[in-house]
């Protein structure tokens, strides 16, 4: 039997905290497709994000990932600070990736399969966003999948989200393919 397959996208596990493996293989083929149409994450969000917990996008990063916005929820007083801080952390809502096109923030949900479930979470991603004014250009949506609902797209017309889908071959997630899943590696 050859390695599992969060073994073999461990390096890109780490690059995408946010994902799952078959998430990540969605989104490295939109990567693929889409990334160089984006801009570099602005100075106004680096120095935003700078002060949050988490892993921090750098200067020349298109995309930062695993970002959670909202207020969570804090267990109080009597729990030590690092407690309570990871209590908020993790009762935030969480995006798997944010972009920016000029000044325009564009939050994005990827899926193996887009749902009305997915249509839901990034409308209340956007209303949250919109909400704590995190920036002055509210927010679009984009969700990003290998396949998705039909029964979903009359909601994606009504909402104006965008549905990218990004074409995957998914037997490379079986713990019997030894092909690799990572170029670089």
């Amino acid at each position: 039997m050859g390695v599992s397959p969060a073994v073999r996208l461990e390096r890109d596990r780490a690059t995408f905290p946010a994902m799952n493996v078959d998430e990540i293989l969605v989104w490295r083929e939109w990567l693929r497709l889409h990334e160089l149409v984006w801009d570099p994450l602005p100075q106004f969000w680096l120095a935003l994000r700078a002060g949050q917990p988490g892993a921090q996008p750098q200067a020349g990063d298109k995309f930062d990932y695993n970002v959670r916005i909202g207020t969570g929820k804090d267990p109080g007083a009597s729990f030590r600070a690092n407690i309570r801080q990871m209590a908020i952390a993790v009762t935030q809502q969480r995006l798997d990736a944010v972009g920016f096109q000029g000044d325009q923030p564009t939050i994005f949900e990827v899926k193996r399969r887009v749902t009305a479930a997915q249509i839901g979470q990034v409308l209340a991603y956007l209303a949250t966003w919109t909400t704590t004014k995190l920036t002055a250009t509210p927010p679009v949506g984009r969700l990003v999948g290998a396949d998705f609902d039909e029964n979903a797209l009359h909601l994606l017309q009504q909402t104006g989200l965008q549905l990218d889908i990004a074409p995957v071959n998914f037997s490379i997630l079986s713990p019997y393919n030894t092909a690799p899943t990572n170029p670089n590696l």
